[in-house]
């Protein structure tokens, strides 16, 4: 999903929403969203940060979500080779969801074996440096550049837009070979566009939803206190995996380990892991209720896609 900023109504260029896209193709189409954003999606105060949400996925990488990445990467390398450029088919990142925050850490055995996740991190990191499209792209001279992203983009990020969930826009092209992909797999490219985008911005205010309930923020104060006790002066859970993943002062393994271990255990002592759980899933059957319309258009693209997806890919296998 594009990175939206959280700061105030503003313009900018980001990435393109592509399942599972490389870090390199993302730098390559730096041009294909311009996004709009109301001041009502401003950061809330610290300690009230909804956590994270992950660019490729919202939950646990599925099947399905494996097998629409892998054609879309094929048409994506057949579109581009017909406009006379290289792309590698790259594999979908499957973060093991180690790395995952979702208001409190409650896993004691992923946190025994990852920490945080900054080792993870790191892998992920080194992967996409690896990653053959980004140094394609790289050493591509400035013209060629600038005809692959229009093979790739079409000239301009106009085309498609999308209102967002609780106000702003995003907007994106509906030309080259991102769109022509995306086309082949899911049909309907403006309604799939709106849908999913739509869909998965929900992800995001329902974290902000929850970490602002009075639900949430009354069992704060005993998750400080209990904190606090082991010697971890941290407003919110969000200021501890922040402090974990710090690049400037890198907490080695088995202080990360220790203090992630901590915080599994100050989210259950507090109940802030069990009002965490319970106002997430209040708060997505009301999204859900909200955005009826959307969540079964996305739906009923996706699952007529993945008939295509096993078309594509079942055909590249046997070439």
């Amino acid at each position: 999903m594009p990175r939206h900023s959280p700061v105030r109504r503003t313009s900018l260029v980001t990435a393109v929403a592509v399942t599972g896209a490389t870090l390199a193709l993302a730098l390559a189409l730096a041009l294909a969203l311009a996004t709009t954003l109301p001041a009502g999606l401003a950061r809330p105060p610290a300690g009230e940060r909804p956590p994270p949400v992950r660019t490729a996925s919202t939950g646990a990488v599925t099947a399905g979500d494996r097998l629409l990445h892998d054609a879309e990467q094929r048409l994506l390398r057949d579109c581009m080779r017909r406009h006379g450029f290289t792309y590698e088919v790259f594999p979908l990142d499957e973060d093991s969801g180690a790395t995952a925050f979702v208001y409190v850490l409650d896993d004691a055995d992923r946190a025994r074996r990852h920490g945080y996740g900054s080792e993870l991190r790191r892998e992920r990191d080194a992967r996409a440096a690896n990653d053959p499209n980004r140094a394609y792209f790289a050493a591509l001279p400035a013209d060629r550049k600038a005809a692959a992203l229009a093979a790739a983009n079409g000239t301009s990020p106009t085309g498609l837009t999308v209102t967002l969930p609780g106000g702003g826009s995003v907007r994106r092209s509906d030309r080259g070979c991102v769109a022509e992909s995306q086309r082949g797999l899911y049909g309907d490219l403006g309604a799939w566009f709106r849908a999913s985008t739509r869909v998965d911005a929900l992800v995001q205010i329902r974290r902000g939803r929850v970490v602002t309930d009075p639900g949430y923020r009354g069992r704060l104060g005993a998750w400080r206190e209990c904190m606090r006790r082991a010697g971890h002066a941290f407003a919110a859970p969000a200021d501890a995996r922040a402090a974990a993943l710090s690049p400037v002062r890198p907490l080695g393994k088995d202080r990360e380990v220790a203090l992630a271990l901590t915080e599994v255990r100050c989210g259950g002592e507090s109940g802030l892991t069990r009002t965490a759980r319970d106002l997430d899933a209040h708060h997505g059957r009301l999204l859900a209720d909200e955005y009826r319309a959307d969540i079964e258009t996305r739906e009923r693209l996706r699952s007529a896609a993945l008939t295509r997806a096993h078309r594509v890919v079942g055909a590249d296998e046997r070439a």
